[in-house]
Parts: C-alpha cells; structure tokens; sequence
C-alpha cells in the first residue's frame, strides 16, 4: 500500500513509525528486563505493573477531551516527553515500589498519547477516506513493531545488563524522536467549539451506553496482545526448552506477518459489519494458537521452537483480524465531533485491561498450564462475538425509517 498523499498524513506515519519501534523493544524484552535485570520475580513484575497502570487509570479520557477542545498535535506531544520521561526511570527500578512509581507515570503517558492520537487520525482523515488511513497506519505500526522487535532479539541473546540498558535507552530515544516529528505538522483545529453547550461538550462518550457497551467487550478481547508480549515471553523463558532468544525472535515473526498480512486479511473490511464479521471470526483461531503454545513445554529444543513458531502464525491472523475490526467499530460507533474522548474512553477500557492483564495473563497461562491458555481463548472468543451483537444493534437502533427493510422482505 503506497503512503498517503497529504504530506500531513505522512508526517503521522512517520512519527507512528518511530514510535512503534521503541514499542516493539520494550514489549519482547521490558519484562524479562524486569526479571533478568532488576531483579524482580514474575509475580513481582507483573504486580507492579498492573498496580502502577491503575494509577494511571483514566488519564485517557482527559486528555483526550482537551485533545478535542484546544487541537491534538500538541497533546500528543507532551504525552510523548511524559512516555520518555517514564521509560528512562525504569533504569531506576530495583523494587516493586519503583516499579509502581515508574508504571503509573507511563500509563497516564500511554493513555494520554493514544486517545489524543485518535483525535488527530479523525482530524486527518479525508472525507471518506478514514478506513484507508488507519489500514496504512495499522501496517506502519507493525513495521516498526517488526523492527524493535528483531532488536529486542539481539538483547535477550546477550542477556547482559548494558544490554538491557541500551534497550530502555533507546525505547526513550523513539519518544523523542517521534515527538520531534510531529512538530513538523501544523497545529490541529479542535473539533468540538468552546461555546458548545456544557451538556454538549464534556462527557458524550461517558453517556453513550451502547459505545461503552463494545469498550467493555472489546477490551476483554484485547487480552490476547498482552498473551503474546506478557506470557508467551516468560513462558518461553521459564516453561520450555527453546532457547531465550526464541522469546523475541517468535514476536519479530508474528510482527512481521502481521505487517504483511495486515492489508490482504482485512480488505474486506469496508463497514461497521464487516469490521464486527472479522472481529468474532479471530476467536476460534485464538483457541488454536494458544493451545499449540502450551504444547511447546513438552517436546525438546527443536520440537518446542517449531510448536511456537506455528502457534504465532495462526496467532498472528487472528490479530490482524481482531485488531482491524476493533480499530474501525472504535471510530464507526463513536459521534465524529468527539474522536478524540471517544478514543480516551475506548484506551480506558483497554486501559484497565492492560494494567490487569499482566496478573491474569501470566497465572492463567504461565501458572495455569494448559487449561489456563484454554479458559482465556474461550473468554475472548465471547468478547469478540459480543462486539458483533453491539454492532448490528448500533445499525438497527440508527437506520432511518425510509430505509428500513420492510417486513414483507
């Protein structure tokens, strides 16, 4: 898929870009960093982190109204300093408490930065044009996953602290640099006016049930990324005879078959419906995956590597399937005068789940065995197939009378 034509546009793609690479460094290696290197158990790991992100709970939905109300370019900066400020002070974590700390600073920059990023896509977008340019930045943004990914790799085959340090380092580094890029595009318009009516300007999407309704589903679904870059890495590492390197070697491929993948799986994708059809179908293949990866602790090294490598291929369609037709039904069913706090109430909700998911990702499927990795794809399959029921019903509540299929049909 060629880039964008608005040079506006490619500015964003590039800044996704750089992005994206920090984001796949930290998430093959940032956990086992916290094992590995400053020396905090599993459990301790993932405490802190979910502890630390339920700090940071709701920061999305703030900043993403002021994304909506004084322009996004510069709120997505300033949550982008905030993510860089974050990820250099977990050179400092040695205790569950830093961990707490550092985690809550990075999820209110995480929040921040992903609902105020919504409202510059909307912005953005040409008129009917929304579905393309989020497709393009969905395959930008496994690039980079693919790239960070392939370095995260190289770390956890050192495994030496100065390694580690290099990987944080330069994940605060792509922060910087994606900010600096994003200065290049001139300031946003807001997209909802300040002499609106109070009712009419705060809080639509805290009032929308039916779009809080699909938050809810979509975001027990989104469970399965944190499957992937919470507990496989540590299963891998703690549960099976593959080697070390195998934990982020088996992310580059799945990034890289997403990136190549991404468009061909999801052209289909040309509505709310067909988003919502792709949605439910990832479930199955969810189930799949994750009983292959919890069959890669039996066999030995070689056996083991190829169980995995197959599980994150089907793994990998599975996403690029969930992932599109959460991302279109996300801007589908919101009210276009309010992406930006439609997007901060969606990253609430996924949000939470992230900051819970390490918990339950790692005892379900690294402590729970086999039937851990069952019970957790059978929970997504449902969430995923609840989102297509919040859809047809968004259609019919919205579909003018004249238009209505008439009951003789």
């Amino acid at each position: 898929m060629r880039a964008p034509d608005d040079p506006r546009q490619r500015l964003m793609a590039l800044s996704t870009l750089v992005n994206t690479v920090g984001m796949g460094l930290f998430l093959s290696a940032g956990t086992i960093f916290l094992i590995r290197s400053a020396g905090l158990t599993p459990a301790e790991a993932g405490a802190g982190l979910t502890a630390g992100s339920l700090i940071g709970f709701g920061a999305g939905v703030v900043v993403g109204d002021q994304a909506d109300r004084r322009g996004a370019r510069e709120v997505v900066i300033a949550a982008m300093l905030v993510e860089a400020v974050a990820s250099v002070g977990l050179l400092l974590v040695h205790s569950v408490w830093a961990l707490v700390l550092v985690a809550a600073v990075a999820a209110v920059g995480r929040a921040g930065s992903g609902s105020a990023r919504g409202a510059m896509i909307g912005v953005l977008a040409e008129e009917g044009r929304g579905a393309a340019l989020r497709t393009y930045l969905r395959a930008v943004t496994n690039v980079g996953l693919a790239i960070g990914m392939l370095g995260a790799a190289a770390v956890l085959a050192i495994d030496s602290r100065a390694a580690y340090v290099g990987l944080i380092l330069t994940d605060a580094v792509t922060f910087l640099l994606a900010a600096a890029v994003l200065t290049r595009l001139p300031h946003l318009p807001p997209t909802r006016s300040a002499a609106a009516a109070p009712d009419e300007r705060r809080w639509l999407a805290l009032r929308d049930r039916r779009y809080l309704g699909f938050v809810a589903a979509s975001s027990v679904a989104s469970l399965q990324y944190w499957v992937l870059v919470q507990a496989l890495p540590v299963w891998i590492v703690l549960r099976t005879a593959a080697p070390r390197s195998t934990a982020a070697l088996v992310l580059f491929v799945a990034a890289v078959t997403v990136a190549l993948t991404q468009i061909p799986a999801t052209r289909s994708i040309d509505g709310p419906r067909t988003a919502a059809r792709l949605l439910a179908r990832s479930g199955p293949l969810f189930l799949v995956a994750w009983v292959l990866m919890a069959a890669a602790s039996a066999p030995p090294a070689w056996a083991a590597v190829a169980l995995l490598l197959v599980a994150v291929l089907v793994h990998s369609l599975a996403e690029v399937w969930q992932a599109a037709g959460t991302f279109e039904l996300s801007f589908a069913l919101a009210r276009p005068e309010a992406q930006g706090q439609y997007q901060g109430v969606i990253g609430l909700g996924h949000g939470f789940v992230e900051a819970i998911a390490p918990v339950i990702v790692i005892a379900l499927c690294v402590d729970g065995g086999a039937p851990g990795w069952i019970a957790l794809a059978l929970v997504v399959t449902v969430a995923g197939y609840l989102c297509t029921l919040i859809e047809r019903g968004a259609v019919r509540r919205f579909v003018p009378p004249s238009r209505a299929p008439s009951p003789n049909r």
